[in-house]
């Protein structure tokens, strides 16, 4: 208990007696801050902050935004104040005064804000007249945050769509070996998918009873005929001419070829079977079955699908928004992934007449040349559509557009540290990152490309001050009515 009394009694004494001088009560404010002396400040100078163009003061001291020192930046002569001067010199006249921090905080006189900072002046020329959306920054600040303006150009653009597809067969020259007759075959010679094939190679031996009759009556015309040849009445010599050209023409209906038919003639035998030839050039895509030979096959079955690969399709989807850009004959551009160093070029055959409702696209078909075959039906390709050119654009890069989604907005750097915001009506998108302007932007007009978004802050100060003077001034005239 006696240390504990000791011990508040050697803590009082050291509140109370303070012999180490410390201020453990303010002090009153004249007394805690003395009177500080400041160097001879000119008449009608004026203090402007290096970062914040808009914080003006009409005495040193320091940037209630960023806490950089004032620096001078002009002076009026003695005897005036800086809003007289201001109309009497020209400069610009103060109209409010507005909290950096709370843009809707606005008082007609100089002072302190909720937060306790001092209140930013509002110009007349900023806020009426022809500049009411003009930006001012200091040029060091402009320098300072990598402003960047590039010129608006008038050059000629092409509409471009961007979009993928699928590699299919070239339905035009896809050719299928059908029978026509019926009967076993016996010998096969092209038997898997895949295999390339030349027009006229053998694919497989048949033996078909009809052919074999139609064989023997092929013969038996053409003796006929023969034994008329001395004969002198032309009736008779016409009958079996016509005899022989039908039992020939039954042949060829068959797609015997003139090569079989002329080894029949010099034959003068009939063959059990027969060979079936391919068509066409191209790879073999389809095979009726595994096991072809020894087949009994009847007329009317498919037996191979044969394609040729000099030229493929693409069938790529177009959504809906793109179409009015999309023709056929228009060309494309189509590339493939592991083929990343070539650019196949091709052209749109026809468009699909029906859109997905699902997707919302429409299919369209490229056509495109595969003359080393490499390229294969299922690939995923990558196409881009030229559309028609447009001439005498104005073009300005995408990286200067700012696209909330409402509206496309542009800043239009002015000269001497003034950007004035432009909303922009655009038009197509070209090669080089480049897009059209429509209106608000006209060739020659120096636009920003970075750092917009420091002066979209900027931007959007003022217009929440111009909405709130507006609101203001129709509330003071339904005052004034009442």
């Amino acid at each position: 208990m006696v240390s504990f009394f000791i011990t508040g009694a050697v803590v009082m004494w050291f509140i109370v007696g303070n012999p180490l001088g410390i201020p453990f009560f303010p002090a009153p404010p004249s007394e805690a801050m003395p009177a500080a002396t400041h160097e001879p400040v000119p008449d009608g100078a004026l203090y402007q902050c290096p970062m914040h163009s808009q914080v003006v003061e009409d005495e040193p001291g320091e940037c209630p935004i960023c806490n950089m020192r004032l620096v001078e930046v002009a002076s009026v002569p003695a005897g005036q104040t800086s809003k007289s001067s201001a109309t009497q010199t020209g400069e610009r006249e103060v109209l409010y005064w507005y909290a950096p921090m709370d843009a809707t905080y606005i008082r007609d006189e100089p002072g302190l804000s909720p937060m306790g900072m001092k209140l930013v002046p509002k110009y007349a020329k900023a806020a009426v007249g022809s500049e009411d959306k003009v930006i001012r920054i200091d040029p060091v600040q402009v320098q300072n945050t990598g402003v960047v303006s590039v010129e608006a150009e008038l050059e000629d653009i092409t509409r471009y769509t961007r979009t993928v597809g699928i590699l299919d067969y070239n339905v035009e020259r896809i050719v299928w070996v059908n029978m026509k007759y019926e009967g076993w075959i016996e010998k096969v010679h092209v038997t898997y998918v895949g295999q390339k094939v030349r027009k006229a190679q053998p694919l497989f031996e048949i033996y078909s009873p009809a052919l074999v009759t139609t064989q023997a009556e092929y013969l038996r015309a053409l003796q006929y005929r023969a034994s008329l040849e001395e004969s002198g009445r032309a009736q008779t010599k016409q009958q079996a001419e016509s005899l022989v050209q039908a039992a020939r023409d039954r042949l060829t209906y068959w797609d015997i070829s003139e090569e079989q038919i002329r080894a029949l003639e010099k034959r003068r035998t009939t063959q059990r079977r027969l060979t079936i030839f391919s068509p066409a050039n191209g790879v073999v895509t389809e095979v009726m079955d595994q096991a072809l030979e020894g087949m009994f096959v009847e007329a009317g079955m498919n037996l191979y699908k044969i394609a040729d690969l000099s030229t493929v399709w693409v069938h790529a989807d177009v959504y809906e928004m793109d179409l009015p850009w999309v023709r056929e004959g228009q060309s494309a551009e189509v590339s493939f992934r592991h083929l990343p160093d070539r650019i196949f070029r091709g052209q749109i055959l026809f468009l699909y007449p029906e859109v997905s409702k699902e997707t919302r696209t429409l299919k369209i078909c490229i056509e495109v040349p595969n003359d080393d075959r490499q390229l294969r039906a299922g690939m995923y390709a990558d196409v881009i559509i030229h559309g028609p050119p447009v001439h005498n654009a104005v073009l300005i890069p995408n990286s200067a557009v700012l696209r909330s989604g409402e509206r496309n907005l542009v800043f239009v750097d002015l000269g001497e540290g003034r950007f004035e915001p432009r909303e922009v009506t655009l038009g197509i998108e070209g090669d080089h990152a480049r897009v059209q302007i429509l209106s608000g932007v006209t060739a020659g007009d120096a636009v920003v490309t970075q750092a917009q978004f420091m002066l979209d802050s900027e931007s959007r100060v003022q217009e929440a001050i111009a909405k709130f003077m507006q609101r203001r001034t129709v509330g003071s005239g339904h005052d004034n009515g009442e």
